[in-house]
C-alpha cells in the first residue's frame, strides 16, 4: 500500500486481506497463454489486453456517453477500432484471409464479452475469452 496505493483502482484495495491487483491477473493470463496457446495466437491475446483495453478505456472517459451497464458503447467501439490494428498487424497461425476473418470474429465476440460485468478481473478474461474463442473458430472452420 505504501509503494502502489496511489494507483491501485478501489476494488483492488482490500484492507488488509491479500487480494489480487490488476497486475497479478495480468501476469497470470500471460503466462496461460504462452502455456496453452500457439505463439501467434497468445501474442494477439495479450496485446488486445494492453491495447485495446486500455485504448478502450480512454475512450470511454473521454468520449463516453452511451452507458452499456457501467461501460460505454464509446469505449466498445475504441476496444474494437485498435484490436482490429492490432489483428491487421499481427501474424497468424496461416496466411489466409480466411484467418483475418476469424479473428476479427474473435476480436468482435471479445468486444461483446468484455461488456459483461463478471467477478474476475478483465485483465485475465480478456486474453483466454480471446485465444480461446480464436482456436476453436479457427479449427471449426479452417
Amino acid at each position: 500500500m505504501k509503494i502502489f496505493g496511489n494507483i491501485l483502482r478501489s476494488h483492488e484495495v482490500g484492507g488488509k486481506k491479500t487480494i489480487f491487483t490488476g497486475g497479478t491477473y495480468l501476469v497470470l493470463a500471460f503466462l496461460m497463454c504462452v502455456i496453452v496457446f500457439p505463439k501467434p495466437v497468445a501474442v494477439m491475446s495479450m496485446l488486445v489486453l494492453v491495447f485495446s483495453d486500455t485504448f478502450a478505456a480512454f475512450s470511454g472517459k473521454i468520449f463516453g456517453k452511451t452507458k452499456i451497464g457501467n461501460k460505454t458503447l464509446e469505449g466498445s467501439i475504441g476496444f474494437f477500432i485498435s484490436g482490429i490494428i492490432i489483428v491487421l498487424l499481427t501474424p497468424k497461425i496461416t496466411d489466409t484471409n480466411s484467418e483475418l476473418i476469424i479473428a476479427t470474429i474473435t476480436l468482435f465476440l471479445t468486444t461483446a464479452f468484455e461488456l459483461i460485468p463478471l467477478k474476475i478481473d478483465d485483465n485475465f478474461t480478456i486474453p483466454m475469452f480471446f485465444g480461446i474463442t480464436y482456436l476453436i473458430l479457427f479449427n471449426l472452420f479452417l
